[in-house]
């Protein structure tokens, strides 16, 4: 049962709690769907870049020719490029002195199946959301392309310098090599033609060559002579591996970018992931106006007690004061 005081309450200012409550489901319906919507839709603009190559340091790897797993694994890192901190700094310059500020950080997915990278900018100006999309995906193809251009040329300087220091070492033990089988006996080289002629001359002299030293080394009974011919083998075999790794790579081969664009952008309205409607802002409002103008009630409603009680306390003190002159004048 509701206590006789709430029932005066409502009696008494019914009018000021219902015009308050009205005045606060307005105001709510209003203003909460535009303050929690951003005021509005924005735009969405995307542009999608494929990744033909990857250069690493073992050489090329091109898409449905090389190694997928490790195609996949650098489409992943040229996205989290996009997102790195210094990335965005140099985007957010770049796009400044466009005249664009960026207000919204853009996301880069990668899609490793198909050797995508998908980049999606946002903004409430749909020019705005294509400058930023579109400058996004210039700056990200320039630093993987000046990436890649590194490590070619990390690439050739390496091979460039390991072939030289190979051809002096190799050069060195020719020599060395060459000294020790003057320093044999005729009769022993002598031998080891006849066994090569024997044989037969093969097509490979430079294994022939390999065989008749070791004849050599075998009949001296010389190790170092063993020695010298097993590292100039292996260098052989170096400079070898060399040959074939700078046929396999060239920077002449390397026609076109890394990263290219497959889908230009693209730029759609899109509305706020959160959105409020008026009728449910209008409820709220009205809930919250029931509160405050139930506390503004009781609020009056104290205050026109106390000066109810106030006024019967002055009137009994002017009684209590007109009974006393009566005494007085009675005596």
């Amino acid at each position: 049962m509701i206590p006789d005081h709430y029932w005066r309450i409502l009696r008494n200012w019914y009018w000021l709690i219902g015009g308050i409550a009205l005045a606060c489901a307005l105001i709510a319906a209003v203003m909460l769907p535009a303050l929690l919507n951003g005021g509005g839709s924005g735009h969405s603009s995307s542009v999608t870049l494929g990744v033909t190559r990857m250069v690493s340091f073992s050489g090329t790897t091109a898409a449905g020719e090389g190694d997928s797993e490790a195609m996949a694994s650098y489409t992943t890192s040229i996205a989290e490029r996009g997102s790195s901190p210094q990335f965005l700094s140099t985007l957010k310059d770049t796009l400044a002195e466009e005249g664009v500020t960026l207000k919204v950080d853009p996301s880069f997915t990668a899609n490793e199946g198909l050797f995508r990278v998908t980049i999606e900018a946002t903004a409430n100006v749909p020019n705005d959301a294509r400058v930023i999309a579109e400058t996004a995906a210039e700056l990200l193809i320039a630093d993987t392309t000046a990436e890649e251009g590194r490590i070619a040329l990390s690439l050739t300087s390496t091979s460039d310098q390991q072939e030289t220091e190979l051809l002096a070492r190799l050069t060195a033990v020719y020599a060395d090599r060459l000294d020790r089988l003057f320093e044999l006996g005729e009769s022993d080289v002598r031998e080891a033609l006849t066994g090569l002629v024997s044989r037969g001359v093969s097509a490979s002299l430079s294994a022939d060559y390999v065989r008749l030293v070791e004849d050599l080394a075998r009949l001296s009974g010389d190790p170092q002579l063993t020695v010298l011919n097993t590292e100039a083998e292996a260098l052989e075999s170096q400079l070898a591996e060399i040959s074939a790794a700078r046929r396999d790579f060239s920077t002449e081969l390397l026609q076109g970018g890394p990263v290219s664009i497959v889908t230009p952008a693209e730029t759609v309205p899109f509305a706020p992931a959160t959105t409020l409607k008026a009728r449910d802002a209008a409820v709220m409002g009205l809930l919250v106006g029931l509160v405050l103008g139930w506390i503004g009630g009781n609020m009056l409603e104290s205050m026109q007690l106390n000066l109810r009680m106030k006024k019967h306390r002055e009137e009994e003190w002017d009684t209590s004061l007109s009974s006393a002159g009566s005494l007085f004048s009675d005596d």
